[in-house]
């Protein structure tokens, strides 16, 4: 049996080819290579690197089980140490680790690398740390907006005992547990960080925008001990989505929604649709001007949004418009109060973003419009979700609702969705409802999904 010899150097996250049959080089770059998209065409492009004859570690199992399919035994030298300091962390015992938790910790440490996929509500953010306190070392956290850098942070003191550092946000403060923004290692070079950690961990590893700027970035972080927390790595891969596989390998570790619905884990979802009349149809062929006729000043849609959220929030719950565009969440914030309702508008630019999200909380706010409430934000205590930004994304979907699928006793998290007339906005409702129907299973509602076959068939 051909013998094929791959090492990782020290210090290093690239696997280089030492020994091989001619054949075999030819055979990895064209399992590595992907079509780049370049808008109206494509371009091939390769994570094997031919001159160096080196491929991203992350890549390292699915090179292995490919060449062991062909016929060929492989060795692999592994000559990186695991560097850092010790943390000396305490586990706080109120946070009690589920089964599931410690079935994701205990596959962590056997792997030291891959995805670990937990739908929104499961605790992904107590299952990363407490694989940092079983290794007990330094550990970087990777995130992409200050909601989470900061909730991290907070997450850190509370649950390890350790002060964390802060790397973003104008902060530059590395401590043995450090969070930091990806945009800020990136613009200062990820060189500049003076601490040794242990442990790379990515939060929302599955955002495939911006895997060019994970590539970068994952590729320049040497780190043994290198994981992916992430609630929709479920897709398929395509395209640039194996770059996130080739900076932490793959998905590990997976647990549905549905298996923690019916344990009790998430509230059982309850699917609703909103239908509306357009008084006339757009003629715009450019999506952007459609979106703006059809989506954010189509005043027969929002009137229809604005009815479900105080229907809603009259039956006591804690309601969330999703929306995409801020001049559309101004639109319903100004209708919802022209109804005597008390709202809220929520984005990356709002000032007073932290009391306002303190008013939600405590409920002096019934209803808040957000463009802001995609992935990581921590509020519980949203129990209905109004999906008003249109748009197709099946990740965006997922991580949304997810945000009202947190158990609250007596009432089911309500998700609603907005049924659009115009044939393409109406391709997307479909593809939004898809994506429901693959990562709830059973707990999807059929009939309502029946509904909608009826109306395509028509």
């Amino acid at each position: 049996m051909p013998v094929v010899v791959l090492r990782i150097p020290d210090g290093s996250a690239l696997v280089y080819i030492e020994k091989a049959d001619p054949q075999v080089y030819f055979r990895i770059y064209e399992l590595l290579t992907y079509k780049k998209d370049f808008g109206k065409w494509e371009k091939p492009e390769s994570l094997y690197d031919p001159y160096e004859r080196t491929f991203p570690v992350g890549v390292l199992p699915r090179v292995k089980k490919f060449l062991n399919s062909k016929g060929y035994r492989v060795r692999v030298k592994d000559e990186r140490q695991v560097r850092g300091v010790k943390l000396n962390s305490t586990w706080n015992e109120n946070y009690i680790m589920r089964k599931y938790q410690q079935r994701a910790v205990k596959k962590a440490l056997k792997e030291k690398m891959g995805v670990l996929s937990l739908p929104v509500g499961s605790g992904k953010t107590v299952v990363g740390l407490r694989i940092i306190h079983e290794l007990d070392l330094s550990a970087l956290i990777v995130v992409h907006t200050k909601e989470l850098l900061y909730q991290w942070a907070d997450k850190v003191r509370e649950v390890l005992g350790v002060e964390p550092g802060i790397v973003g946000d104008n902060k530059w403060e590395e401590r043995a547990v450090t969070i930091a923004m990806i945009q800020t290692l990136l613009s200062r070079g990820a060189d500049k960080l003076q601490n040794d950690y242990a442990i790379v961990m990515f939060d929302e590893c599955h955002r495939t925008s911006a895997a060019e700027k994970f590539y970068q970035l994952g590729l320049s972080l040497p780190q043994v001990y290198r994981f992916g927390l992430s609630a929709t790595p479920w897709r398929r891969i395509r395209g640039e989505e194996i770059k996130i596989e080739a900076v932490v390998g793959p998905t590990i570790f997976e647990v549905r929604a549905e298996d923690l619905i019916r344990e009790g884990f998430l509230a059982k979802p309850r699917f609703e649709i909103v239908t509306y009349e357009s008084s006339m149809p757009s003629f715009s062929e450019r999506y952007k001007e459609l979106y703006e006729d059809m989506i954010m000043n189509n005043d027969e849609r929002n009137r229809a949004i604005i009815r479900k959220a105080i229907e809603l929030a009259r039956r006591g719950h804690r309601v969330l418009i999703d929306v995409r565009r801020i001049e559309h969440g101004k639109i319903l914030k100004g209708m919802l109060e022209k109804e005597g309702v008390k709202a809220e508008f929520l984005s990356s630019k709002s000032p007073n973003r932290w009391e306002i999200l303190e008013d939600f909380k405590e409920g002096r706010i019934p209803v808040l419009v957000s463009t802001l409430l995609k992935e990581g934000v921590d509020i519980p205590e949203i129990s209905a979700i109004i999906l008003a930004g249109g748009g197709k994304s099946d990740i965006m979907t997922i991580q949304t609702i997810g945000r009202a699928l947190r158990p609250k006793k007596g009432m089911k998290a309500v998700i609603v969705d907005v049924q659009d007339d115009d044939p393409l906005l109406f391709t997307h409702f479909l593809e939004r409802q898809k994506a429901l129907k693959q990562y709830y299973g059973r707990y999807y509602d059929m009939e309502m999904n029946l509904k909608t076959k009826k109306k395509v068939a028509k």
